[in-house]
């Protein structure tokens, strides 16, 4: 046999071997959390001039950071505005129902606050955009493993925003890290994952060892529903499908955590207190 033909044999008996999986590689702005790249931080949403392509390709490619951003003339939008969403914080062009004509990228940089007041909808297509895609429930759970929740003891300087006034930038709170290495998993905005249920209309407790009464939710955050809607409460619709929000947001407390789930909104809610991570 050939040396060629026993090299090539080597490399296929140590790929099949148990424990030997190839380590993913991740993009800058992502970590790997077993064959996943999840990114390091919540969504910011950016629209970039269509003529700068090379920093929509450094955005895909994760390698861009605010500063960058700032530089090349990108606007974020729907940066947690303190008077609520409008429902067209991402302008007549990328609608709450996602049906675009102008694009936007959801980029993984620190030091920006996350972007909220966005749809299901919008959130998968701005991943969608940026060559990357919403976790699944399952992966988000994955990618959440041993960020520390300190409840109701919040800092406000370097834990995770559980208790605050107002939402971290990203990355900001930096005791607030995953076993992964992702940021602000457990508070500072809820964030969608990818798959639909059936609309949850009660609430059944985790046991004690995962947050006991503390994770039954309860607690939606301030719903706009409807696409375009400007009101800031309205009645959530069963006959809808719901989708899944996870981690908690800046101010509940001790109602945050990695067991922190919400199946109680439908996918075109858009609220000021969730936000969204990609994957690729």
């Amino acid at each position: 046999m050939s040396r060629a033909v026993l090299f090539a044999v080597a490399i296929l008996l140590a790929l099949a071997a148990p424990g030997r999986a190839r380590r993913v590689r991740c993009p800058p702005d992502a970590v790997p959390v077993g064959p996943l790249c999840v990114d390091r931080y919540e969504a910011s949403v950016w629209s970039i001039p269509p003529d700068n392509a090379g920093l929509i390709t450094r955005v895909r490619n994760g390698k861009a950071d605010a500063g960058d951003l700032a530089a090349g003339d990108a606007v974020q939008l729907g940066a947690i505005p303190m008077d609520g969403c409008s429902g067209f914080d991402y302008g007549a062009g990328f609608p709450p129902n996602g049906n675009w004509t102008a694009p936007v990228y959801a980029a993984s940089v620190a030091g920006v606050p996350p972007s909220t007041c966005i749809s299901w909808f919008q959130a998968a297509q701005a991943c969608r955009l940026a060559g990357k895609r919403l976790l699944t429930n399952e992966e988000w759970q994955s990618a959440a493993a041993g960020t520390p929740d300190p409840g109701t003891t919040d800092d406000v300087t370097t834990t995770c925003a559980t208790q605050s006034p107002f939402a971290a930038l990203t990355g900001a709170r930096t005791a607030c890290v995953s076993a992964w290495g992702t940021h602000d998993m457990v508070g500072n905005v809820w964030e969608w994952v990818a798959g639909w249920v059936n609309a949850a209309e009660g609430c059944t407790y985790w046991d004690a060892e995962h947050g006991g009464d503390l994770s039954c939710m309860g607690l939606a955050p301030t719903p706009t529903s409807g696409f375009g809607s400007t009101r800031e409460l309205v009645t959530f619709d069963p006959n809808l499908p719901g989708a899944v929000i996870r981690g908690g947001n800046y101010a509940v407390g001790d109602r945050n955590g990695v067991f922190a789930v919400y199946a109680g909104v439908n996918p075109s809610n858009i609220s000021r207190s969730t936000g969204f991570r990609c994957g690729r």
